[in-house]
């Protein structure tokens, strides 16, 4: 039903699942304490980087087919970095993200990182790639072929969620919104989803100090389509995140941890890939062609 999620109970995968696979489980209650959010911006503005289980359940993912429109504009990919981390920190899995991404395409997709307090910039940059006529504004047809998709962690997710509400005040659509454990901003909503995102995605964990937005719904009314909830469990399993900075592992464990988990952002890249134009087609010059498969 439109504006609901199907399933009211969340899902869950084990960091210790092959990839691709989700283990459902019925209505869990995390035993640890909320973190009242009053005081989630505080840590994030200081330490951000920047039940049992049950049967195994798969995400359903479209795979990149003739339905990826080839448009004038190209795909227009956005991500968020959290905290204070800089767009160009290849540390984290944001970046790292991009870059594969980039990799295999050259004129057909746009891929670009942003710091989460540049939004705006991120918005206005839309705005010109959209603008193929370079009149200066939009007409209903650039807009109608916009094709755009945004993700972000931590902070960053919270901005997704913004960046996307800004374009649905100008009537320009966005293909798919994912957030990794959003931590929402002062005066920001990161649980309610635009009614212009066709699709959205939210990962996170429950545990420790610090973690993210648990549930996002559509707006009333809306026929925005919603992925999931997929909370990460982790329990005892330790990711080392070798290349996070020590105050980041230790104070916010879990928080760190699911921004390093590979297994989580290959579920994101393949969200992703799944909206672009089959990467089969770019070739690199002087390369062979690169399959959509090559998830590194």
């Amino acid at each position: 039903m439109a504006g609901e999620v199907a399933d009211p109970c969340e899902r869950v995968y084990s960091v210790s699942a092959r990839v691709g696979n989700f283990f459902a489980a019925g209505c869990m209650v995390s035993s640890t304490s909320v973190f009242r959010r009053l005081f989630l911006p505080i840590f994030v503005g200081l330490f951000a980087a920047g039940g049992p289980n049950a049967a195994v359940n798969s995400l359903s993912i479209t795979k990149p087919s003739e339905n990826a429109i080839v448009a004038k504009v190209p795909v227009i990919v956005v991500g968020f970095v959290g905290g204070f981390v800089r767009h160009d920190n290849a540390a984290h899995s944001p970046v790292q993200l991009a870059g594969r991404i980039r990799e295999g395409y050259r004129a057909d997709v746009h891929v670009e990182v942003y710091e989460n307090r540049r939004r705006e910039q991120a918005y206005q940059e839309i705005l010109k790639l959209l603008d193929t006529n370079h009149d200066g504004k939009l007409s209903e047809e650039e807009k109608r072929n916009a094709q755009i998709i945004i993700y972000g962690m931590s902070w960053g997710g919270s901005e997704t969620v913004a960046l996307a509400r800004e374009l649905g005040e100008q009537k320009i659509p966005v293909l798919l919104t994912v957030q990794v454990d959003s931590v929402a901003k002062l005066g920001e909503n990161d649980a309610v989803i635009p009614a212009n995102v066709a699709e959205a995605a939210n990962f996170y964990q429950a545990e420790g100090l610090l973690h993210g937005q648990t549930t996002i719904r559509t707006t009333e009314g809306a026929s925005t389509r919603i992925l999931g909830n997929f909370r990460v469990a982790y329990g005892e399993k330790t990711l080392k995140c070798e290349n996070y900075p020590w105050y980041d592992r230790v104070f916010m464990k879990y928080h760190t941890e699911i921004e390093c988990d590979p297994a989580v952002w290959k579920q994101v890249e393949a969200l992703i890939r799944s909206k672009l134009p089959v990467a089969g087609t770019q070739r690199a010059e002087g390369g062979s062609a690169t399959t959509s498969a090559n998830a590194k």
